[in-house]
């Protein structure tokens, strides 16, 4: 387990106060998970099921930081893997959410051995089950769960529903798998560099008494939405801005948005 020779990739990561002091704080930090990592993991039972950091989350924020399987904590990864199988192919566990894996794992977890054959076995295995992809990022969606594949990394990202969408490629290919996803039109707009549209449209006849919730629970999401009927259809819009004044858009946002508009469309 070598994590402290990694303390300047977690000092760029920081950015608190200056570069010296940055560093420091990461070198101290390095060291004293490792001495919590190295007492957790004697301890395999607690290591098991209730390791020191809850979910695993330093394990997680080794793996963001690129420090190779070799490297990570031995026991705690493997219990880690053994949490992703059971609860990708055998549906059972606690829900994973914001979870990170090198991609060369994963496939090796689900008994995959390729990115073609993870597509080929889990199209014809998962309900409605989705995809888009652009230059080197894949997004799948499917059985409940999304995936994205960070091909320059080489690291995929497990159901990352806390994740900011800071650009409006991020923006506009989440829309597009959550428009195959949930089987609706949507296009996507950027009026600026920092100021997008959704727009997603239904075929169908719908009430105001229909629309008036629609529009209250989107309003919880996002700031600025529409919410009408026309022309039989019904349009939803909604605004994103990535500035300094509001929080970014989550993942799990425009997730919601999209689960709320296909449940109001079924009800119909």
């Amino acid at each position: 387990m070598r994590i402290v020779e990694h303390k300047g990739d977690l000092a760029e990561r920081i950015d608190i106060l200056n570069i010296e002091a940055d560093s420091e704080l990461a070198k101290d930090m390095m060291e004293l998970y490792s001495v919590k990592c190295q007492a957790c993991q004697e301890d395999r039972l607690s290591c098991t099921v209730r390791p020191a950091c809850k979910d695993r989350n330093f394990l997680n924020v080794l793996i963001e930081l690129g420090v190779e399987p070799q490297n990570l904590p031995k026991f705690c990864y493997s219990q880690y893997l053994d949490q992703v199988r059971r609860y990708i192919l055998d549906q059972r566990g606690r829900v994973m959410k914001d979870k990170r894996l090198p991609i060369k794992d994963l496939l090796s977890t689900l008994r995959v051995s390729s990115i073609r054959h993870f597509n080929s076995k889990f199209k014809k295995e998962w309900e409605n089950y989705s995809k888009v992809n652009e230059n080197n990022v894949m997004l799948v969606a499917g059985n409940g769960n999304i995936f994205h594949f960070d091909f320059e990394r080489g690291i995929v990202l497990i159901n990352p529903l806390n994740e900011a969408i800071l650009d409006f490629n991020a923006f506009k290919l989440y829309s597009n798998l959550f428009s195959k996803w949930f089987n609706l039109d949507a296009r996507v707009s950027d009026l600026t560099t920092n100021w997008w549209i959704l727009t997603i449209e239904a075929k169908g006849t719908f009430s105001k008494e229909e629309i008036g919730p629609l529009k209250k629970n989107i309003s919880r999401l996002f700031e600025v939405a529409i919410a009408k009927s026309e022309k039989d259809s019904l349009i939803v819009e909604v605004e994103a801005v990535v500035d300094n004044i509001q929080p970014p858009v989550k993942i799990s946002s425009l997730k919601n948005l999209f689960e709320l508009v296909a449940g109001l469309v079924e009800q119909t």
